[in-house]
């Protein structure tokens, strides 16, 4: 019997041809539908044969059309709606969201309606429109909340929701992707689902540290344990700058699960990326990576490049309080009193101070 899993590993082969014929064997007419959704993405991603798609779609719409339950028609249209979205048609893909919703309202169990809606703002994820689909989870929530139903039912029905959430944010690039993350931790976290309110803390985690360059296949392979594969990726995508901070920010979260091949990994940072132009943001934010990653020598370099005195000011503060923390006060007073702004030279040997005295008691 063919399943999913075997038409998915067709598809991300580009063997597309081979997949499209296996996918009227799957039993599910919903499985149908996210297989040739997931095919028309492949398709698009891999420069694959994109005059195939309208009649992938074509093909969506007649499996749709055969669906009798409104729940199930309000995926199908979800999925076409995101097939259509990826691949460049936005106002036709408008067009079926908009039918997905309204066929939502036809379904009389406020706990189906709830999960259906969760994942019809997956599809919009999918579809590039993240923003729409945070409003979309919040009604599917609502819906959820208010249901006229015992609260153990609630409970399993809020927790899928924190996953597809979670299932979300794996799919969008960091910046977009921690909004997710934090929603479905606050779900499983208030829930007592500790076990998963971890794994989404930590993709959270993972999202704010490769900021720049955290496209969900270099997080994958970092959660994954594998930071050399994620490096690897990361320099195929980017070069210049962006890759100093990228690979900066990989070798940080190294440091962060205690991978102290980091140190390795900084040092090649920069022997790879030389005469860089540098704008003052970048300058900024390479300062404040090489800080936390215990490079001080390197972030002060920075630091002297930044030419807005309050910016400047910030950075230094953050080295000398790192080397106050390091219990090299002397070297941490010594550098604060090289912040140019006189009240955030004051305020930081004041904290200078308190962390002495903590260290003492």
């Amino acid at each position: 019997m063919t399943t999913l899993e075997d038409v998915r590993s067709l598809t991300e082969r580009g063997y597309y041809e081979e997949a499209l014929e296996k996918i009227p064997e799957l039993e599910d007419p919903l499985d149908q539908l996210e297989a040739l959704r997931e095919t028309v993405q492949h398709i698009v991603e891999h420069r694959g044969p994109v005059e195939w798609i309208p009649d992938i779609v074509e093909d969506m719409q007649y499996i749709t059309k055969k669906l009798k339950e409104a729940e199930n028609k309000a995926l199908g249209y979800g999925m076409i709606g995101s097939a259509l979205a990826v691949a460049g048609y936005t106002s036709e893909a408008a067009e079926f969201f908009e039918r997905a919703i309204k066929e939502t309202r036809k379904i009389k169990n406020d706990i189906e309606r709830g999960e259906v809606l969760a994942n019809i703002a997956y599809e919009l994820a999918v579809a590039g429109y993240p923003e729409e689909a945070l409003e979309i989870f919040d009604s599917a929530f609502d819906t959820i909340i208010y249901a006229g139903v015992n609260y153990n039912l609630k409970v399993d029905a809020i927790l899928h929701l924190g996953e597809l959430m979670e299932k979300t944010g794996d799919i969008l690039p960091a910046q977009t992707a921690m909004k997710f993350y934090r929603m479905a931790f606050d779900i499983f976290d208030k829930l007592q689902a500790n076990q998963k309110a971890a794994i989404a803390d930590k993709k959270f985690r993972l999202s704010q540290t490769v900021y720049d360059v955290g496209l969900p296949s270099i997080r994958k392979a970092l959660l994954e344990g594998r930071p050399h594969y994620a490096l690897a990726l990361m320099e195929k995508m980017y070069e210049g700058t962006p890759r100093l901070i990228g690979t900066l920010e990989i070798a940080l979260w190294m440091k962060m699960v205690n991978d102290l091949e980091y140190i390795d990994v900084v040092e090649r940072a920069f022997q790879k990326c030389k005469d860089l132009r540098l704008t003052e943001a970048n300058t900024q934010k390479i300062a404040k990576l090489l800080t936390d990653l215990g490079e001080l020598k390197k972030a002060m370099e920075f630091s002297e490049r930044i030419g807005d005195p309050e910016k400047r000011s910030e950075v230094i503060k953050a080295i000398a309080l790192e080397l106050a923390k390091m219990k090299k006060l002397d070297e941490a007073i010594e550098i604060a009193h090289l912040i140019p702004i006189p009240r955030i030279r004051d305020q930081t040997l004041e904290d200078i101070i308190t962390l002495e005295e903590k260290a003492g008691d």
